[in-house]
């Protein structure tokens, strides 16, 4: 009866550790304003992307130039499509998509996510020397010059979870007590203390060991993956951080066990 109820204790512990970081883990690249900018600036800065940007720039220039010839049009949307990318690929862009992140950001801890994110041309124009080509068609286009992207709305599992992490700020602290108190407990309810130390560091480094490629893997848990080509890209951005999180756990786990090792062999 006692080593059953340390088992338990043991999973309960191994899975409040490992919530615990996820938890931090999406504070950080999600709910912190920066982290997010961050998050936002890595999705868009990624190969897929960037490719993205030049699509959607080029297609509103050639929407805007659109009484111009042909041959001037394109020119126009493929000369300030590259300029765009390479802005976006320079410190500017966490400028430029802080206002973009802020949006995003509202619209997922409100439940409006509008699968769509807005870069501001004329702000990244502002923050990133242009060509003179394209300074000559900002002054001939009034009005805002507002490029649409598809964004990636997170599904609606994940969105829910970040929700509750913005409502309970303290929650991945109190999963960590609430980790220590558990295997505090299955480490003093049980006879074999070493055994229990062993079966939790155990635990916890193989769990950390193993969640971490079941969660990139699994990005239809997270976003719809079906959005947009960035998808993969958002995926690797909102984990980040969880290489090192899972790292950590997994020494932690592997020095509870030798510890473990040790109080049994003093024993026997």
């Amino acid at each position: 009866m006692r080593f059953l109820l340390s088992l338990i204790l043991i999973l309960l512990s191994i899975a409040c550790a490992i919530l615990a970081g996820a938890a931090a883990m999406l504070d950080r690249n999600v709910l912190d304003p920066a982290g997010f900018t961050e998050t936002v600036v890595g999705t868009v800065q990624s190969p897929a992307g960037l490719a993205l940007v030049r699509t959607q720039v080029e297609r509103t220039v050639q929407q805007r130039a659109a009484g111009q010839p042909a041959a001037l049009s394109d020119g126009l949307a493929t000369a300030v499509g590259g300029w765009a990318v390479q802005a976006l690929s320079s410190d500017a862009a966490v400028r430029v998509l802080a206002p973009t992140a802020v949006g995003l950001q509202q619209g997922l801890l409100n439940g409006k996510q509008t699968g769509s994110a807005q870069i501001d041309v004329r702000a990244l124009a502002a923050a990133a020397n242009p060509p003179p080509l394209v300074t000559a068609f900002l002054a001939a286009v009034d009005g805002d010059l507002i490029v649409q992207i598809r964004w990636v709305p997170v599904s609606p599992p994940l969105q829910r979870v970040l929700q509750e992490l913005d409502r309970h700020r303290g929650l991945s602290m109190l999963l960590v007590v609430l980790a220590v108190v558990f295997g505090l407990l299955a480490i003093v309810v049980t006879r074999g203390r070493a055994v229990t130390l062993i079966l939790l560091g155990l635990g916890l480094a193989i769990t950390a060991f193993v969640v971490s490629p079941v969660a990139t893997t699994s990005a239809s848990w997270l976003v719809d993956a079906s959005a947009t080509a960035i998808a993969a890209t958002l995926v690797d951005q909102l984990l980040r951080g969880w290489t090192a999180i899972s790292r950590a756990l997994m020494a932690i786990g592997l020095a509870l066990a030798l510890v473990g090792v040790v109080v049994g062999l003093r024993r026997a």
